[in-house]
């Protein structure tokens, strides 16, 4: 050990000791780094031992500034309420404002925080363990000792409300429930995120596996250019970090000197990347991304492999490596994060302030415009870039410049002298593109009354579907004067005008209960049910009587009907009441119903539950046919049959077990799977028949006398049906009844008896009884029952018509009513006095057993209930009756009044005159007045707005807001009001001069926030760009390099155009939502955004290819093309991880994203073996189209794809790894059809077929058997020769692990010398090796091209095609 020791008197906290581990390791080594890592630990727990550090409630320190500091907070926010009642600030912004104020309130009372515990204990235990890194940070500190700060509620949304104290001190009840909102949701979060991080891992893995280091050297000359990562003017990733471990593609050379700093391939350690740091911005380092290595990566462009500081190890599985690097701080990534409402973001804007006192001035460049900020105030923003130079006031002293971007905001003028640490500017932050959202707030009343727009102007605007809103097209104040406003009931109508002056109870508006039809009044007193009979039917002719528990009525014709509707209960049109109890359809058993001359009404009637009084309503009479059959359902077993199919039975005879037959005739069984459904008996006479019958019997009514079979002559109606009986084939004659029907039934229907209304000329809508028929089955329908059934039913069906009174209602401002709707009620009066009887009559008054039945028509109305005040309708309603008991009122009465009344007094306003109905009524009270007496004359006229805090009268100040009514002498009377500042844009919900209640919704603010960072961050946007998805809102690029247009429509921005130099204009529609962010006349460049949003890195490929297929040819526009691409998603996922505080190397990153970026989709195949639409890698498809050229054959056309890493894991030349992934049937039986080779090349198949994998120290056996070939070709050495020097022992020995161990790197040198020899063929070196090797097994071949080259061990190339045939012509040329 001759290094000298270095003495670090230093605080060692958790980020020394790892620098203190890692310049061990560097400087000593391995073992002494052990050694020294053991040695600290142990002098750590002696110490923690001695030291017994511990926590209480006491080490909690609360800052005792804390107190000064919430005052001043509160102060602030006191300002800006008192802006924003007096109508200086909008919601929005003082919602803004508040937000704002809290947080730099929490961010200053952390540092107070910090400095506390420095200042007075620095070995306190909670302060040690945050900033030794042992045990919690600075944001847990906070909350315990701090304050806690503003929360987010369940929708992401800021709550204004910030929690003031710590954990030290208590929450308060609320602030307890508002905290625990966030507590939840971060719970939740951490659960769903590791699952969606395990499979991001899983997919990467995937993708990557097959990713060795195999080779020393590709040769290539490419390489990416390394930039310092930078967001805004802050640099996230300094260019020494990023080139830690890489090797240089280009010599460095220092841009002011010239002298070259570091050479091609030189390795860069850290040294050196400080020194390239200091002198260069930029420099082109080897990469993955651009390595030329078949299939995988070589060592030269991997660089150091990080864990141990030096060059990667051939055979290492660096995509594994990748993989899990990016894969596993997934889980400390934020998911979708807490949508903190955009705007309030915890990034506090970054605060210039001065140094030192002096004079400001500003420089030429600097361009300003004055801009309304965030929080309300008038401020000048920078627009064009400049500096702000501060001159200290002392001689000497020399001056500050301090850079501005565009977008910050001044706090003082040009020429202001500034104390020191006053705020001279705001630099913005850098916006994130896409980083505003249009977002709304709603503004509600505080107040009841009246509003009045004051330099409002608002403008309608229709939308496609032809809704009207209301927009503010200029920004100004909306007034609510104050005032009592009553909501009236519907279809009220005031009774008092503008400018009346009223006393308490007067009558303001009334409503009226009109009843429609008119009639009779039936009224309870005390009951709120009026009901008032229209029109009645009385059964005169017939008498009701009780049998049993059903009511029965009985005609003067001796008829008998069954009252099918309770008595007492509402019946509506059309319902059937009652049904004729008659015998005389009634069938035996079941059967086929046919008609003979039937007509029914199509359709069935709207009968009601049961199947009675549903059926088919007859129009004409004539008879039914009823061919009767037995039907048993059985649904059992079929072993339980005791019959046969065509058997003839006899009465009582058992069919199946437990049942027996009620009629003889033959059986017909019905099965289905073994199970026996139904047994149908069908009666009548079985005549075996050898020869068809003399006339065509089957399914057909046979009339009497016909002769159907020799000697038999029907004497009645029968029905024919073959049928196949055990004896044979059988003609079943089965028996026909027929039962006759009137076209009318023989049932007097009832008219109504007061058609003519009493006390009125009108006619009442009349009702009636009518008798219908009703057949319950259809012509042809089969009736499956062994009980007989009902035929044909007569009902009294009620009608209710309304035909005189339509006219007449029409004439009295009534629309025509749908007397459909009417219902009736069904009562039963005592037939001796036809006194009204309770419908519940007893079984023991037996004497009242005669009824009369009355059908009445009502109409019945509810009185509102007197309600002294009613919920928003302020004021009390009072109802008055105006008829009575017994009454009879013509049509359109009014029944009822209900008066509403006012409860103080005062003057009515706001009535409206006006086709529409008046909803709201204001009273201005006598405390909605303010009268100022004055000193002076005051300056204010009537009907002035007057804002509190302006100047009413020389030397006075309002003390309230309002609008001057009156000024008598020196005193001003003012209507108290509040202002609310509306920006332009808004959405207005109410109309000038409407009337509000408290808590109504005036306006719809519209603004535009900034999407919090966290949104477009965490997981998702990770997953998004890996997965190379195409994001909703994209940006627009532009296609061609030019300069542009900005062409504004109505105040925006409607299309871009870009005049490129050759003049070409191409036009860029804008889509709404979207801004340009381009400026007119400003130059740009190919696939450079034009409005805000994410860029698409599926059209940045597309726009950069087919921008340079014409200059460059394709292969070179589709390197470039992928070249930007990549370096699009390498950036885009290093700054999610930084944005989160985690360092991945880059080298990861591109590991995986060359392996997304490797593919092109062939479009035209030319003279190749390969088909349109294939996914090719892009090296095979060149060497291809090169010995294409060579031959003169078209090449194949392709364009470059960029695969998702899901997309890039199936698309891989192994089926097997690719099968084991995802979607495994389809990947197996697409490679089945395609009959594919899986050649073993990555970790995962070999895994699963159980080989060694082709890693670490086992990875150069398959790769030797392969380069032996490969030499064998030109170097005529077989592979015996090779394996005869001893260096691998046998075959066997390779394979299996025998046999002496390889050195790789000696292998490899050997190798590549014995290619630099051979480099003769230029061919080869020009595109087959991309550098100084033959046509070796690393050229990646698909299946097709392997088996067509057929690499043989004897002779390089088969020449069975011309591709082995130029071959061996051009090397025999060179031999020449």
């Amino acid at each position: 050990m001759t290094k000298e020791h270095r003495f670090s008197n230093r605080i060692i906290d958790k980020g020394r000791l790892r620098k203190l581990i890692a310049w061990t390791y560097s400087e000593y080594g391995s073992a002494v780094c052990s050694q020294v890592a053991d040695r600290l630990k142990e002098l750590g727990f002696r110490y923690a031992t001695k030291a017994g550090v511990s926590i209480s409630v006491d080490d909690l320190q609360v800052p005792p500034v804390k107190k000064q500091m919430l005052q001043e907070a509160e102060s602030e926010i006191q300002t800006t309420e008192t802006r924003y009642r007096t109508g200086e600030i909008t919601e929005v912004e003082r919602f803004q404002k508040v937000i704002d104020t809290w947080n730099s309130t929490s961010e200053a009372l952390k540092d107070e925080v910090v400095r506390n515990f420095r200042a007075t204990n620095p070995l306190n235990s909670v302060y040690m363990m945050a900033f030794s890194g042992a045990r919690g940070n600075m944001s847990q500190v906070r909350q315990l000792v701090g304050m806690r700060g503003l929360m987010a509620d369940p929708q992401g949304q800021i709550i204004d409300l910030p929690i003031k104290t710590n954990f030290r001190e208590g929450l308060t009840v609320t602030e307890y429930i508002i905290s625990s909102y966030g507590a939840r949701k971060g719970l939740v979060d951490t659960a769903l995120r590791t699952a969606d991080s395990g499979y991001l891992t899983r997919r990467l893995v995937d993708v990557s596996q097959d990713v060795i280091v195999r080779e020393l050297d590709c040769g290539t000359d490419r390489g990416v250019v390394v930039q310092p990562m930078t967001d805004g003017d802050r640099t996230l990733i300094p260019l020494s970090d990023r080139l830690l471990g890489r090797i240089l593609a280009q010599d460095a050379i220092d841009s002011e000197t010239g002298e070259v700093v570091a050479q091609r391939n030189q390795e860069i350690d850290e040294a050196l990347a400080k020194e390239i740091g200091k002198k260069m911005d930029s420099i082109v380092a080897r990469s993955p991304l651009t390595c030329e290595a078949a299939r995988s990566v070589c060592q030269r462009c991997y660089g150091w492999s990080l864990a141990h500081g030096h060059m990667v190890d051939l055979g290492e599985a660096v995509g594994i490596i990748a993989a899990q690097s990016i894969g596993e701080p997934g889980t400390q990534l934020t998911m979708r994060t807490f949508h903190t409402g955009g705007v309030f973001t915890g990034e506090v804007a970054r605060s210039v302030q001065a140094e030192v006192a002096g004079t400001v001035t500003f420089s030429s460049s600097l361009r300003t415009r004055g801009v309304r900020t965030r929080h309300g105030d008038d401020r000048e923003q920078v627009e064009v870039a400049g500096d702000l130079i501060l001159q200290p006031s002392g001689r000497s002293k020399k001056a500050i410049t301090y850079p501005l971007t565009p977008g910050s905001l001044l706090f003082v003028k040009e020429g202001d002298s500034v104390e020191a640490d006053q705020m001279l500017a705001e630099v913005a932050l850098r916006q994130r593109r896409g980083s505003t959202e249009r977002a709304t707030k709603d503004v509600s009343s505080d107040l009841a009354g009246e509003v009045l727009f004051a330099g409002l102007v608002s403008e309608e605007k229709t939308d496609r579907q032809g809704n009207v809103t209301h927009i503010a097209q200029r920004g100004g104040l909306l007034w609510v004067l104050s005032g009592e406003v009553y909501n009236l009931l519907p279809g009220a109508e005031p009774v008092v005008k503008n400018g009346d002056s009223i006393e308490p109870g007067t009558v303001l508006a009334q409503t009226k209960l009109m009843s429609q039809h008119g009639g009779v009044v039936r009224w309870t007193p005390g009951s709120r049910e009026i009901e008032v009979i229209t029109a009645s039917v009385q059964l005169d002719e017939a008498l009701v009587r009780k049998e049993g528990n059903r009511y029965v009525i009985h005609s003067r014709l001796g008829q008998r009907f069954l009252l099918k509707a309770t008595p007492g209960t509402k019946v509506s049109n059309l319902e059937v009441i009652a049904e004729l109890i008659d015998e005389r359809y009634r069938t035996v058993t079941g059967g086929i119903v046919k008609y003979a001359g039937i007509e029914v009404s199509k359709g069935r009637g709207r009968g009601e539950a049961g199947r009675g009084q549903k059926g088919y309503e007859i129009t004409k009479g004539g008879a039914i046919l009823w061919i009767p059959e037995e039907c048993h359902e059985v649904n059992k077993d079929i072993s339980l049959l005791l019959v046969e199919e065509g058997q003839y039975v006899e009465v009582g005879m058992e069919v199946v077990k437990d049942i027996y037959t009620q009629s003889a005739g033959v059986v017909e069984v019905v099965q289905k799977n073994d199970i026996l459904r139904e047994i149908v008996v069908k009666p009548g006479d079985l005549h075996l028949i050898e020869e068809p019958p003399l006339v065509e019997a089957d399914g057909q009514l046979l009339q009497p006398g016909t002769e159907i079979l020799p000697g038999v002559v029907l004497e009645e109606l029968r029905y024919g049906e073959y049928l196949d009986t055990p004896e044979g084939m059988g003609l079943l004659l089965r028996p026909v009844e027929e039962f006759t029907i009137a076209d009318k039934p023989d049932v007097p229907s009832q008219d109504s008896i007061n058609t003519q209304k009493a006390g009125s000329d009108s006619l009442a809508p009349s009702i009636s009884l009518r008798a219908i028929q009703r057949l319950s089955y259809k012509d042809g329908e089969r009736v499956k029952s062994v009980e007989g059934v009902e035929l044909l039913s007569t009902q009294l069906v009620l009608e209710i018509d309304a035909a005189g009174e339509e006219e007449h209602l029409k004439g009295e401002g009534f629309a025509g009513t749908d007397f459909a709707n009417l219902s009736a009620d069904i009562e039963l009066i005592s037939a001796s006095d036809s006194e009204e009887v309770e419908e519940e009559i007893s079984d023991s008054e037996e004497d009242v057993s005669d009824y009369r039945l009355q059908i009445v028509i009502l109409e019945s109305l509810v009185i509102r209930r007197d309600v002294e005040t009613e919920p928003g309708l302020l004021g009390g309603t009072k109802t008055r009756l105006l008829v009575e008991d017994g009454q009879e009122i013509p049509p359109g009465a009014v029944i009822a009044r209900t008066e509403i009344q006012c409860k103080k007094e005062g003057e009515v306003r706001g009535i409206r005159s006006g086709s529409e109905a008046i909803r709201r009524i204001l009273v201005v009270r006598e405390e909605d007045r303010i009268t100022l007496d004055l000193e002076e004359k005051p300056t204010a006229n009537v009907g002035d707005l007057i804002v509190a805090g302006s100047k009413i009268a020389a030397g006075t100040q309002s003390e309230a807001s309002g609008q001057v009514v009156k000024v008598e002498g020196n005193a001003v009377t003012l209507r108290l009001a509040r202002p609310y500042r509306v920006s332009a844009g808004a959405i207005l919900q109410i109309a000038d001069g409407d009337l509000v209640q408290r808590g109504d919704n005036l306006v719809l603010l519209v603004f535009e926030r900034s999407k919090t960072g966290d949104i477009i961050q965490g997981l998702p946007r990770i997953e998004e760009l890996l997965e190379a998805r195409r994001p909703k809102e994209a940006c627009i690029l532009a296609r061609r390099p030019g300069v542009a247009q900005v062409v504004y429509g109505e105040d925006e921005i409607v299309d871009i155009k870009i005049v490129e130099a050759d003049g070409v204009v191409t036009d860029y529609p804008i889509n709404p939502g979207q801004n340009a962010i381009v400026s007119d006349e400003q130059k740009v460049g190919v696939a450079e955004p034009l409005t805000d949003g994410p860029a698409n890195p599926h059209e940045i490929l597309e726009t950069f290819f087919e921008y340079y297929v014409d200059e460059k040819g394709v292969y070179e526009a589709a390197l470039i093309g992928l070249q930007h691409a990549q370096a699009f998603l390498v950036d885009g996922v290093q700054s999610v991880y930084q944005s989160q505080g985690i360092d991945i190397a880059d080298k990861h990153i591109e590991v995986i994203v060359r392996q997304m970026t490797s593919k092109v989709r062939i479009d035209d195949g030319g003279d190749t073996t390969m088909l349109p639409g294939e996914l090719v890698e892009l090296r095979q498809v060149e060497q291809v189209n090169d010995a294409m050229g060579i031959t003169g054959s078209a090449p194949a056309r392709y364009t470059p794809v960029l695969l998702g890493i899901t997309k890039a894991s199936l698309n891989t030349d192994s089926f097997i790894s690719a099968a084991s992934f995802q979607e495994t049937t389809r990947v197996l039986t697409e490679a089945a059809i395609e009959g594919k080779s899986d050649w073993l090349r990555g970790l995962k198949e070999n895994v699963i077929i159980g080989r060694l994998i082709p890693a670490g120290t086992g990875f150069n056996t398959h790769e030797d058997m392969n380069n032996a070939h490969a030499l064998d070709g030109e170097g005529g050495n077989d592979y015996t020769s090779r394996s005869g020097r001893g260096d691998y022992g046998s075959i066997e020995g390779m394979v299996y692990g025998g046999g002496e161990t390889p050195n790789p790197t000696r292998d490899m040198r050997d190798f590549s010398n014995l290619r630099d020899a051979q480099s003769g063929s230029a061919l080869r070196a020009a595109r087959f090796g991309e550098g100084n090797r033959g046509l070796d097994e690393e050229v990646i071949l698909d299946d097709r091209t392997a088996r067509a080259y057929s690499l043989e061990k004897d002779g390089g190339l088969k020449s069975g095609n011309n591709f082995g045939e130029l071959f061996e012509e051009k090397d025999s040329k060179e031999e020449e």
